[in-house]
């Protein structure tokens, strides 16, 4: 009888932290931190894939290219480091050949 009462009370704290995780939203926030990020993360890589995404980075870089060409000697830095940071995570190889020369040059 001894051992029934100590399953019954270990069951009935299990159910009460089960209960308070919920109720303080414990459970939510261990949620949002693994599978809330990995959801985030799936719609970031997708959404970096779309075709709008690469055409308006395609577009920024045609834009800095053609500052670059027209700017004077001491500008041109400022325009490589603009650059840089912009395409930082964009994969220089989805561009045509001056502009993805030109974006890998001022990457690295």
């Amino acid at each position: 009888m001894n051992g029934w009462k100590i399953a019954g009370i270990s069951l009935a704290g299990l159910v009460l932290v089960i209960a308070l995780s919920f109720a303080f939203g414990w459970t939510n926030v261990f949620y949002t931190k693994t599978v809330g990020k990995a959801k985030q993360d799936a719609k970031r890589e997708v959404f970096e894939q779309t075709q709008s995404y690469v055409e308006g980075k395609r577009q920024e870089a045609l834009k800095f290219y053609k500052e670059y060409k027209a700017a004077e000697i001491k500008d041109r830095v400022a325009i490589e480091e603009m650059v840089s940071h912009s395409f930082a995570n964009f994969d220089e190889q989805k561009l045509s050949d001056p502009l993805k020369a030109f974006v890998y040059n001022c990457k690295y």
